[in-house]
């Protein structure tokens, strides 16, 4: 009977030692926004992915999100995921378009399809393999992770009337319609959102883009801006991403992969339909705070999809991926009917 003490103790130990073992080993997964949480959609969907992965993952993964710059300046999360020192990010293919021009056409493509084709590609149509392909030579995991719809057109100082407006302004734009409207003359730069403001009250830039009008206004770009332009051409669908550093990705447990997986469509379910009602109510107060909305008109139009059009030949003349992309693209739109080309 004297042995009794000393074998519950001994079990005691045994048991104390496995749950601790279990606390220690616990997946760790530290994300930073390339937004501000507070930022409805782009910001607020990694605040959603966080809080989803806490709650849905029984304990077994800890998310920890940071919002815009916390850890790293925003368009220096691809870099940082990749060298290991940054665990996840969510951001946009378009901030690496410099380095890997291909990806930017998941992130959105310059009168394209909409999100539900877009989308439909990515997921069904073979896009996201060769997505996963470019940057898993880089080290890096990606997951389609923040749907969108349609952009606005932009915030301007100066009325277009037609292209030659837009001649020597310095406006902020990414991808391939920020190298669209170079072609037209514009002076294209690419600034972090927290930049954005500073530069339009400074007159450092004459417009910009962003994204959705909920978004939007929670930038004020209505105090200092006197056009908004509605709607957008240069991204009929946005798609963000969650990159997640390879060797971290691979760390991780088959059931906590899953859960990521998945949480990420609901993301992308929450991202494009939270911003319907908040869309309209911006736009009403843009108006009453004095901003005039636009309207792009054929005549100008024209002669940027032309640009458009000369951008996507001569990547796809000189890079083999941008084209292996592309092409994966026009194929699956053919297949379905909703061909891209005419």
């Amino acid at each position: 009977m004297k042995r009794l003490p000393k074998l519950f103790c001994a079990a005691t130990v045994a048991l104390s030692s496995v749950v601790a073992t279990a606390a220690i080993a616990k997946d760790k997964l530290d994300i930073q926004s390339a937004w501000p949480l507070n930022m409805a959609a782009s910001g607020a969907n990694a605040e959603y992915l966080g809080k989803a992965l806490n709650a849905a993952s029984g304990g077994e993964l800890d998310a920890t999100v940071y919002g815009a710059g916390k850890l790293v300046p925003s368009l220096q999360i691809f870099d940082a995921v990749q060298q290991g020192t940054l665990d996840a990010g969510i951001t946009s293919p378009l901030y690496v378009a410099g380095r890997f021009p291909a990806v930017q056409l998941f992130g959105g493509i310059p009168f394209g399809p909409d999100a539900i084709e877009h989308t439909a590609w990515i997921y069904n149509g073979g896009g996201r393999e060769i997505w996963e392909e470019i940057y898993a030579a880089q080290g890096v995991k990606t997951i389609p992770c923040g749907l969108m719809d349609a952009e606005a057109g932009g915030w301007y100082n100066f009325e277009i009337n037609s292209v030659d407006d837009l001649k020597g302004k310095k406006i902020r734009f990414a991808g391939l319609a920020g190298e669209a409207l170079a072609e037209l003359g514009a002076s294209i730069v690419l600034l972090p959102s927290s930049e954005i403001y500073p530069s339009l009250e400074k007159g450092i830039i004459d417009g910009t883009e962003l994204s959705l009008p909920a978004i939007d206004i929670l930038l004020g770009f209505q105090q200092v801006a006197k056009y908004y332009y509605l709607p957008g051409w240069h991204q009929p669908a946005a798609m963000n991403e969650l990159i997640i550093n390879m060797a971290k990705w691979d760390s991780l447990s088959d059931a906590n992969k899953a859960l990521i997986e998945e949480s990420c469509k609901a993301v992308n379910m929450t991202s494009i339909t939270s911003t319907v009602p908040m869309n309209g109510e911006a736009v009403a107060q843009f108006k009453e705070a004095g901003v005039e909305l636009r309207s792009f008109t054929p005549e100008v139009l024209a002669p940027i999809e032309a640009a458009f059009d000369k951008v996507i030949a001569e990547q796809v003349k000189n890079d083999p991926e941008f084209k292996r992309v592309w092409d994966s693209l026009e194929a699956y739109r053919a297949k379905t009917g909703l061909g891209l080309s005419e």
